[in-house]
């Protein structure tokens, strides 16, 4: 996307669907965030099966440590994630998300595909 600068790093990605893996995360905000709200959506196969949308930063609503940057500021993450699946099933998967502000601006979106054809 040529309105982001963003990086990510994800380490050993062979052991991703069953171990705790580390990940690095950065970017510069074009946008502050008083408010932040991210919808989700899960396509397995070209279907989507899932979408999902929560609130993360607002009144009442501080759920990252990131509410309330302003524009200019830099978002830096590092650290564990587990997915802690033990079988990925054969297809396509795609993960869609965006995050949107106050301003109903999108502040940053992204998406992961991973095909697996695999057997185990």
């Amino acid at each position: 996307d040529p309105q982001q600068d963003f990086a990510l790093s994800i380490d050993d990605c062979s052991d991703i669907a069953t171990h705790t893996f580390n990940i690095r995360a950065a970017t510069v905000l074009r946008h502050s965030i008083k408010e932040l709200y991210v919808k989700m959506d899960m396509i397995i196969n070209g279907k989507t099966v899932l979408t999902y949308s929560e609130t993360l930063c607002g009144p009442g609503h501080v759920k990252l440590i990131f509410c309330g940057k302003k524009k200019g500021e830099h978002l830096y993450y590092e650290g564990p994630v587990t997915l802690g699946i033990k079988e990925i099933p054969q297809g396509d998967y795609t993960l869609s998300a965006k995050l949107t502000n106050q301003d109903h601006v999108t502040v940053a979106c992204a998406e992961f595909t991973v095909k697996n054809y695999l057997d185990y």
